[in-house]
């Protein structure tokens, strides 16, 4: 036994030698490839937070105030579809950045408003080259494999890197997240900041004006108590 044991010792040191050179290759490979990945993971989350500063992006998010076609779970699902496209560098631009945001808008939502971002993505010349964005929303669709959906822990998990960025800080008026059919909502129901689409004044999301102390009634005060002073004011 103990020859065999010798044996079975010496051929193993024999090994040893001629698997340790391409073990130590295999790791270094990985981690090489590992920090290559994640450098270019921080390069394109950096291109799309310096795509969101450009103007003609921030004047459509403008537009939209009540977050109806940018708020932060569109604009995370943007960034998912960036990653799913494996885009480069060059290719972080306004109109793929619309082509997303068209498609995830088309995902999610329910109304047709996500034809105003034909005029957001190419401005005044949106009636002529409405079909260049739509055949960009198509060819990211293809280079994504087809996997469009996007679940809200994903969304939650691309917000992670940069919490604090204005970005993810725009919340949608609980009023404008309930599925409501056209026959019952109001007339502004949907705003944008555009004369020719709207009133001037959301009646959802603009704050309501105070009452006055007239007349508003005090609730602090028991029922009884507020009775008398009603009585006492008609009765002087």
């Amino acid at each position: 036994m103990s020859s065999r044991q010798e044996k079975i010792r010496t051929y193993t040191e024999a090994l040893s030698s001629d698997l340790e050179v391409p073990v130590k290759k295999r790791c270094i490979t990985e981690a090489t490839e590992n920090t290559a990945r994640s450098e270019t993971a921080a390069a394109a989350n950096a291109g799309f937070y310096q795509l969101l500063e450009h103007h003609q992006i921030g004047k459509g998010l403008a537009i939209d105030s009540c977050r109806k076609l940018t708020d932060k779970y569109l604009l995370a699902m943007v960034k998912v579809y960036f990653q799913r496209a494996k885009l480069q560098e060059e290719e972080y631009t306004t109109l793929n950045f619309f082509a997303a945001l068209f498609l995830a808008n088309e995902m999610e939502e329910e109304t047709i408003f996500h034809d105003l971002i034909y005029p957001l993505g190419l401005g005044v010349e949106y009636q002529v080259k409405w079909q260049e964005l739509r055949s960009k929303k198509l060819e990211l669709w293809v280079r994504m494999d087809f996997k469009a959906w996007v679940s809200r822990s994903s969304c939650e998990e691309a917000m992670e890197d940069n919490p604090t960025h204005w970005a993810w800080r725009r919340e949608r008026h609980h009023n404008h997240g309930l599925a409501i059919r056209f026959h019952a909502r109001q007339r502004d129901y949907l705003y944008f900041s555009l004369p020719y689409i709207s009133p001037a004044v959301c009646s959802q999301c603009a704050p309501k004006p105070p009452t006055p102390e007239k007349v508003r009634p005090d609730k602090e005060l028991p029922f009884k108590m507020r009775m008398k002073r009603m009585w006492k004011k008609d009765n002087p």
